[in-house]
């Protein structure tokens, strides 16, 4: 038994797979002609078998169809059904049929009420988005100035706290050159008079 024989059986004892059986008798011609006719005898095997289709005059079925005779029908009963439904659609809507020199004419009932209702309505609309509108606006106004008023009061909140601070630095300030000036004034006045009364007052201290 040849090598491409074993092959060949390994793959139709399903050893190795159709590609490596390929890849291996490719060089043998004789067997790889072999393996290509099984692998076509395999597919043709599993393939599904449909029966075939049976021939069918469509030609002739649809002349049958085309050519039967029309049912007689009586028109009459429908049309009065017809009008019936017309009556009772224009009675309940708000259709109105009016007869004119020039016929028959169709108008909504009510039409100028109808407008006026809607006129209202749209009116009505837009003066509550009217309200709405300057409502939001009041509003919005009013947060603003809340806003504004609040930074000004911190504004002069902190205004008035520098001007305390800076009005008693200048007070302490003022004490401490006040203080200074009469240090300088007692010692430029006092001090000397005071000297000569001790003075004067030591040689009748010495007398006595």
């Amino acid at each position: 038994m040849s090598n491409s024989q074993q092959i060949f059986e390994a793959w139709l004892a399903g050893k190795i797979t159709a590609s490596e059986c390929e890849q291996q008798l490719e060089p043998d011609t004789e067997w790889y002609s072999r393996f290509q006719t099984a692998q076509l005898l395999q597919r043709q095997a599993k393939a599904p078998f449909f029966a075939p289709v049976p021939e069918v005059d469509t030609m002739s079925i649809f002349a049958q169809q085309w050519q039967r005779p029309a049912k007689n029908s009586n028109w009459w009963p429908k049309l009065s059904v017809a009008f019936s439904v017309l009556a009772l659609v224009v009675s309940l809507s708000p259709l109105e049929l009016q007869m004119q020199d020039s016929g028959l004419t169709l108008s909504w009932r009510g039409g100028q009420q109808m407008q006026q209702q809607q006129l209202e309505s749209l009116l009505a609309g837009y003066r509550k988005e009217q309200q709405d509108y300057l409502q939001t606006q009041l509003q919005s106004t009013q947060q603003q100035q809340a806003s504004q008023l609040i930074l000004l009061k911190d504004y002069l909140t902190e205004q008035q706290t520098k001007e305390r601070r800076t009005d008693m630095l200048e007070l302490v300030e003022y004490l401490n050159q006040q203080r200074q000036s009469d240090w300088h004034y007692w010692q430029e006045n006092y001090q000397p008079s005071q000297a000569r009364l001790e003075l004067g007052a030591s040689p009748n201290t010495q007398n006595r």
